[in-house]
């Protein structure tokens, strides 16, 4: 049996994006979300989500981006370039490599953001990270801990043999840093077992992060022949110039909106014997 989970990261990045991800939710063309509770959106995201009888979410940890951050500026001033997260991963990695991220205060942080989802009336099922940063060797024991500590079920972490790409059109740059993240992620499964937590499923879209549009779709299923179960990770969104000025990934927000409203995908998924679940219904 396979079962996939269709979850939308950066829910409450911005209100464009954030008010189709909850529609999508709401109609179950996807099938969980990660909440960023750093961003401008979340109050009304976490709002739509329980509005539509959602009590349940993910946390996207966040220490990256540029945001601003839940704790006062005093408290983690490792973390910070002024009054807000470093702007790219690379510099946060390296500033994580070299001991210059003070680990309580990351944990000071995330912990707010964990506290703000619950304070918002959902229970939280699963953590990630915004860019993948808690898979980090010196980040991920704290969100173990934290996991632990709010009884958080599931920590995103992709297998070592998880697919780096659906089919040609990815580049090799994409393919390089899926690949990447396989293997962070395949030493993070080790440290998540001897942490007692529930192996998570392993993990696709990594190398088409903001373009999982219906011809990828297209290849990822014909080529998944394991069975079990997997999270797709997804960016469903509207072409928003706001949020595209803001955030200049290239991401196809609106295509994959329109590639997992499509009939197409969903009668794929029942030609295929797939089942789409929630991270609370594994």
């Amino acid at each position: 049996m396979t079962r996939l989970v269709l979850n939308a990261d950066d829910v409450g990045l911005t209100l464009p994006l954030s008010a189709e991800a909850v529609a999508l939710r709401a109609c179950r063309a996807i099938t969980d979300v990660s909440l960023l509770s750093v961003g401008s959106a979340f109050a009304e995201s976490a709002a739509g989500l329980r509005n539509a009888g959602i009590d349940t979410a993910g946390v996207h940890l966040c220490l990256v981006g540029a945001e601003l951050p839940l704790s006062a500026p005093a408290q983690i001033r490792s973390l910070l370039r002024g009054a807000r997260f470093r702007g790219s991963w690379p510099s946060v990695a390296v500033a994580a490599a070299s001991g210059r991220l003070a680990v309580a205060e990351v944990e000071r942080e995330w912990e707010a953001q964990i506290t703000r989802v619950l304070d918002a009336g959902l229970r939280v099922t699963h953590l990630d990270g915004h860019q993948h940063l808690h898979l980090l060797p010196s980040l991920l024991p704290i969100a173990i801990r934290l996991a632990r500590r709010f009884s958080v079920p599931m920590i995103r972490a992709p297998r070592g043999d998880d697919p780096a790409g659906c089919g040609g059109s990815v580049s090799p740059l994409s393919r390089m840093r899926a690949g990447l993240l396989s293997r962070f992620g395949h030493a993070a499964r080790r440290k998540l077992r001897a942490a007692g937590l529930p192996e998570p499923p392993r993990v696709l879209g990594l190398a088409e992060a903001g373009r999982m549009t219906l011809e990828r779709w297209s290849v990822l299923l014909e080529s998944l022949s394991d069975a079990g179960d997997f999270e797709v990770a997804l960016h469903p969104g509207v072409d928003d110039a706001g949020t595209r000025t803001l955030y200049r990934w290239g991401y196809s927000w609106a295509e994959e909106s329109a590639a997992l409203r499509s009939p197409e995908l969903h009668a794929a998924f029942a030609a295929r014997g797939i089942s789409t679940v929630s991270f609370s219904e594994l």
